[in-house]
């Protein structure tokens, strides 16, 4: 596991590249571990703000999650990916030096301690939290925290995550676009559900899948999941409502 260096200060931050870009971009560079190594790599990539290389030798090759700030390495850097995954723990240092030059590209942490926001201008994420808390998990999720995540700079979003569980933080961020009165309580909820859900799940499943190195769960829904989801009963007036108004929320 190779940590991240202490931040620096960087007026820049790059954003996670989009799947188009990044897919040919990782596999092209699982295949140069992979003939350093002389063995298959399996390449996921991270957002990780703490360990930015991870590996697990398995019998079908290695299984490597790798920060995207990689995905530019050049061939010093992959050669030290290689070495480093081989056990010399002295190329640690050559990727040390190759975050240090790029930190712009690692996200920051939020600021320990810090309790989320979780009275917006139409919705109390707390009240939500703790209706839904009572309601299907018997206050087994009381200790995840819920809340609204920062609100983002102004532009239109190809894509927006509207909420997710952070299993590293135990939190659950909301995204702002839905704190506005055009949204109806129920997908509100539901997203908060969703989220607690994977959270209830990820308390019980140990697995290394359970989540990714940023604590996010696994994009991967299992049918115990999927079964326990379809006890929200207007899900699917929340999947349509959301995907009616997709465009929307993007825009913010």
């Amino acid at each position: 596991m190779f940590d991240a260096p202490a931040p620096g200060r960087e007026p820049e931050r790059s954003r996670l590249p989009s799947r188009e870009d990044a897919l040919p971009r990782a596999a092209d560079l699982a295949r140069r571990v992979s003939a350093l190594l002389g063995q298959p790599v399996h390449l996921r990539l991270t957002d990780n703000r703490a360990t930015l290389v991870s590996y697990r030798r398995l019998p079908e090759g290695v299984r490597l999650r790798l920060h995207h700030l990689f995905l530019d390495a050049p061939d010093t850097v992959v050669r030290a990916l290689a070495l480093y995954v081989s056990g010399d723990t002295a190329a640690g240092e050559v990727l040390e030096a190759f975050s240090h030059a790029h930190h712009g590209q690692v996200r920051r942490e939020r600021r320990p301690g810090a309790p989320l926001r979780t009275r917006g201008r139409c919705f109390d994420l707390k009240a939500v939290h703790a209706r839904l808390g009572a309601a299907y998990f018997d206050g087994r999720v009381h200790a995840v925290e819920v809340g609204w995540a920062r609100r983002p700079a102004r532009r239109t979003r190809r894509t927006i995550h509207l909420g997710g569980y952070d299993a590293r933080l135990r939190e659950v961020r909301v995204h702002p676009a839905l704190d506005r009165p055009s949204v109806p309580a129920f997908v509100v909820d539901f997203i908060v559900f969703h989220a607690l859900l994977h959270a209830d799940l990820a308390a019980t499943d140990a697995g290394p899948d359970a989540h990714d190195d940023a604590g996010r769960c696994a994009a991967e829904h299992t049918p115990a999941f999927v079964a326990r989801e379809a006890a929200f009963p207007l899900r699917e007036a929340a999947w349509r409502w959301l995907l009616e108004n997709l465009s929307s929320l993007r825009r913010g």
